[in-house]
């Protein structure tokens, strides 16, 4: 089982230098302030800020009822609109909660019955917090010494994932998703309280907690059989093939087959998604728009118009257009209030007049819509307006993927309004529904009565009283963990961490020798405030130090490729003190599940006294993999003959360790950079 310290929903997100999915530098950004959180948000957000500091605050008094514990400190939560995607993150070292608020994706991969996104969004991942920091016995005595370093409690990914997704599910009245693909790290521990009673994960906590090994080792050596034999009387394996494996599974997404949205990073700092062209005959892409946040495609039948729906920023809801392949225009069909509507997938009728649609509504209701378009598409070049906007179901059964049948009589979508997934049809002529038992004969299909439900009204977004203020970093920049280092002859205390937008980074290590009796120290520190990046080092160890400045600055930022430039100076002192100036390029292209990385410095080098400048060209070749979300190795060749390897830990905190081997003299060199 894997263990991970972050928990990232969108999987696959390439490994940016500069760029966090944030948003661009220029973003203003604010925060609210409530008795447990801080809520930070640019301008644009400030309605689903709001949403999410009540949902904070209400997720803290019932995890505190649930499983008797909080968190010590505050919990900052960073709201974004950078990703065209759901998107959320939970960093357990640094109290960190991030939501991107944008819902591309939702109903193919999380519970479309929540009734928010970010409500649902912040009680889950609090609830993961909760879990995997909550300390007890032997781990609440070291907590105050070393911080975060104690984490008995964290989990496999896929038990904190289900321990969030079940927590979140019983304190918002959330009916769980029926898809059999979908929930399954949730189905495991619903099904244990559901056996064992609403203690049981209280206990399961405690137990954990108090456990040595499990304090000792981040939660790695826990003995889960023991602790489920004391907790039901069965070892955690057996349990794990009688209530099923936690395990977790998504529903793929589908492409179109000529519209397609493809996502591209924009400005160094977002992901959107835009639109191409497929020709099948070629097998050639055409890209159609740049940066227009679009989501979903569908082309009309007759091939000159596609119909999109793009996100908006902020509290805006989305847009319905339609795009002219021969202007390249979009025309306005419909925009959706504030966060209300989300439009999940459509399907154009044969005869181009009409638009089935999914959309999602606050509430938790997935439900299917029509809408008549006029004049038609298909016989007039006049801009095309919506004509009447309908809605077929309401109700809390999750109605997805409408599309028409072939002679356009009938809307075809699945719903799980019976418990199971199932094809149902809308019959255009009556307005009458049924249920497909066989798709290529209409006539067997059984009628069925769907009964509308009431619909939760919702009055917009809560206004409170929490206090606003302009983002300030030093409330979040606070170390959290405390990790000793033990050599041969030394022992040195490290920290790291990063305010809440990680605008800035930062790494201290100190250290004494007691066999020299001189001490140590490396600091380390990262801007990341300006599109440019600039850091600084300061290191020492005994009668030798190192000082160095960087500013880098990206040139390429794309999914499968990166490169930046960097200009520096490095100071060496030693028996003599050397400088170096140079300018650098660094590049890193994807392969497979890899990263090919180059870095090449022209520099010119001197020493103090010395007024010969020496130039020269240096460079570096590796191979990048990341093991897990907090986790990368790398293996690389230098131009001075030497090969290394290193470890790049929780890459947010700048913390790499490794190995440098000259075979000129068969010497092993450690190293923390």
């Amino acid at each position: 089982m894997r263990i991970v310290v972050s928990v990232i929903a969108l999987m696959g997100l390439p490994w940016l230098a500069h760029g966090q999915w944030l948003g661009e530098p220029s973003l203003t950004w604010y925060t609210v302030h409530t008795e447990h959180f801080r809520v930070t948000f640019p301008s644009g957000l400030e309605g689903l800020a709001q949403e999410a500091a009540v949902a904070a605050e209400d997720a803290y008094r019932y995890l505190l009822e649930a499983l008797r514990y909080a968190p010590a400190g505050k919990v900052d939560i960073v709201l974004c609109d950078a990703l065209d995607t759901a998107h959320r993150e939970l960093d357990i070292l640094q109290n960190r909660i991030t939501i991107c608020v944008a819902q591309a994706n939702l109903a193919e991969r999380f519970n479309p019955k929540f009734p928010s996104w970010v409500q649902q969004s912040v009680f889950a991942l609090y609830a993961q917090l909760v879990s995997a920091d909550l300390v007890f016995g032997v781990s609440e005595a070291l907590r105050p010494l070393l911080g975060k370093l104690v984490l008995p409690n964290l989990k496999p990914s896929e038990l904190l994932i289900g321990i969030g997704e079940y927590l979140a599910q019983e304190a918002l009245s959330t009916p769980p998703d029926p898809r059999p693909n979908i929930g399954g790290e949730h189905r495991f521990v619903r099904a244990l309280t559901e056996r064992f009673g609403s203690e049981f994960l209280k206990e399961w906590h405690r137990l954990q907690a108090n456990d040595l090994r499990a304090t000792l080792s981040l939660g790695l050596w826990t003995d889960y059989d023991r602790i489920f034999q004391r907790l039901i009387g069965k070892p955690f394996a057996q349990s794990v093939k009688e209530f099923g494996a936690p395990t977790l599974q998504r529903v793929p997404q589908g492409m179109e087959t000529r519209a397609r949205i493809k996502y591209e990073v924009f400005k160094h700092s977002y992901l959107f998604g835009d639109l191409y062209l497929y020709d099948p005959a070629t097998r050639r892409e055409t890209r159609l728009t740049k940066g227009a946040r679009i989501y979903r495609a569908a082309l009309f039948p007759d091939g000159q118009k596609i119909l999109i729906a793009r996100h908006r920023w902020g509290d805006l809801g989305p847009a319905l257009e339609i795009f002219d392949l021969k202007t390249h225009q979009r025309d306005k069909l419909k925009e959706f209030p504030m966060h209300d509507y989300f439009i999940d997938s459509f399907a154009i009728s044969p005869d181009g007049e009409q638009i089935a649609l999914s959309i999602w509504r606050r509430g938790g209701f997935q439900d299917i819509y029509l809408m008549a378009l006029a004049p038609s598409p298909l016989s007039s070049d006049l801009p095309i307006e919506m004509k009447a906007f309908s809605q077929l179901t309401r109700d809390r059964a999750v109605d997805l993927a409408p599309t028409f049948s072939p002679d356009g009589h009938f809307v075809l979508f699945t719903s799980d309004r019976d418990g199971v997934f199932k094809t149902y049809a809308y019959r255009l002529a009556d307005s009458t529904f049924l249920e497909v038992t066989d798709a290529a004969d209409p006539t067997s299909w059984k009628p069925v009565f769907i009964e509308p439900e009431p619909f939760p009204p919702w009055d917009g977004f809560p206004e409170t009283d929490y206090p606003i203020t302009p983002y300030d970093p030093r409330l979040s920049l606070e170390p959290k963990l405390l990790v000793p280092l033990f050599g041969s002859h030394s022992i040195s205390l490290l920290t790291f961490g990063s305010d809440a937008l990680r605008q800035h980074l930062y790494r201290v290590l100190l250290g004494f020798n007691w066999k020299t009796l001189l001490p140590s120290y490396h600091v380390r520190y990262e801007n990341r405030v300006l599109l440019a990046s600039i850091e600084a080092l300061i290191a020492r160890d005994g009668p030798i130090a190192y000082q160095s400045i960087t500013a880098t600055l990206p040139l390429i930022t794309r999914l499968g490729a990166r490169q930046s430039l960097s200009l520096f100076y490095r100071r060496h002192e030693a028996d003599v003190i050397s400088h170096r100036i140079g300018l650098g390029w660094q590049g890193s292209w994807r392969v497979f599940q890899n990263w090919l990385e180059i870095a090449l410095e022209g520099v010119t080098a001197t020493r103090t006294g010395q007024r010969v400048w020496e130039n020269s060209v240096d460079w570096r070749v590796g191979i990048a993999t990341k093991l897990s979300e907090n986790l990368r190795v790398r293996a690389f060749a230098q131009k001075d003959g030497r090969l290394g390897a290193e470890l790049e830990l929780f890459p947010e905190t700048l913390v790499r360790i490794g190995v440098l081997w000259d075979p000129q003299t068969n010497s092993i060199e450690f190293f923390l950079r």
